[in-house]
């Protein structure tokens, strides 16, 4: 039998020696507590190192993804193809099946070849004379660094993430638009209580406020660009006749803070609101025009990523975002909505 194992610095295969240790999965390891005793198990038939780190993350790659890398074709190709009768041991079912699809070669993955692998690697600075423990612990950091960055770079998992960051941020923006306009609506109130029950829209009532400062000043202002007509003339009058408190101007400049804070807010939850509708559109055409961008979004985000989101079966997606009233609803038996 030949052993395909993979290392930071290359392709090694070794020559199983005793084929009948392989059955002995429980005691395989004292076969491997010495380099001594570990070269009469194995012994190294050839090994391809890589050229450079560029050469290291494509194999690399192409073995988490199950398939063949050119330096493994060549290996293959050169040193495993002659002798078709042997049966190759190799880490990765996904890797065996690639490898007897293209090159006709037996090759075996189970759980007595993964403890073998792991004997091997208890003593691949042995096994790999040629090579010092030093130089593979600096290719292996080199080479996880490497792939650290193309996963980052190139999974597609991580692409929708911006998507998620997006509306839980547009949700945070909301919670804290709601708590600043009802803070604002109640400081004011105090002075100009009539306000709030004529003008309903909480941003034209913050611009309000940021112009009028008190209500004094309401009959002076041109409040046209805000109000209709109608509405400014009913805001004028009551600011007459008013019933609030009177308030000084360190009061007013505090409020009309919180109103230039709000208006802001609300700017950016627009900006936001845009940017996230065009990443939807980009990203989930089919879904945006089902069920919305915001709706898609938000499902996206309880699923975890787009992946995940098509993976899950209706009985699932139908209950996103509403378990806790799932399990009261099943808790309590009664129905839900």
């Amino acid at each position: 039998m030949l052993v395909l194992f993979e290392t930071p610095a290359g392709y090694a295969v070794f020559k199983l020696l005793d084929d009948n240790k392989l059955q002995e999965t429980d005691n395989l390891y004292r076969a491997f507590e010495t380099p001594e005793s570990a070269g009469r198990i194995i012994k190294l038939k050839h090994f391809e190192k890589f050229t450079d780190t560029t050469e290291a993350l494509a194999a690399t790659t192409a073995i988490v993804e199950g398939k063949i890398s050119k330096s493994l074709k060549a290996l293959l190709k050169k040193h495993v193809g002659k002798d078709l009768q042997e049966q190759l041991l190799v880490a990765d079912a996904k890797l065996g099946s690639a490898i007897k699809e293209k090159f006709s070669i037996q090759c075996l993955s189970n759980t007595a070849v993964q403890e073998l692998m792991r004997c091997i690697r208890s003593q691949l600075d042995s096994l790999l004379s040629g090579l010092p423990k030093k130089e593979i612990t600096a290719m292996a950091l080199g080479l996880a660094h490497s792939l650290s960055r193309y996963k980052l770079k190139f999974s597609p998992d991580k692409v929708d993430t911006m998507i998620v960051q997006a509306v839980s941020l547009l949700d945070d923006l909301d919670k804290e638009l709601n708590n600043y306009i009802m803070r604002c609506r109640e400081w004011y109130g105090w002075h100009f209580p009539e306000l709030g029950k004529i003008v309903t829209d909480n941003v034209a009532f913050a611009r309000l406020v940021k112009i009028i400062g008190t209500r004094e000043n309401a009959a002076d202002s041109d409040l046209s660009d805000i109000l209709p007509e109608e509405i400014e003339e009913k805001v004028k009058e009551a600011a007459e006749i008013s019933m609030g408190t009177e308030i000084s101007e360190d009061d007013i400049i505090n409020i009309q803070n919180l109103c230039d804070q709000i208006i802001e807010i609300t700017n950016y939850r627009a900006q936001l609101y845009d940017y996230l509708k065009a990443r939807m559109m980009a990203m989930a055409p089919n879904l945006t025009v089902l069920v919305g961008d915001l709706v898609g979004a938000r499902l996206i985000s309880h699923a975890g990523s787009l992946i995940n989101l098509a993976k899950h079966p209706a009985s699932t997606i139908q209950i996103l975002g509403a378990e806790k009233a799932l399990f009261r609803a099943l808790k309590t038996k009664k129905r839900y909505a």
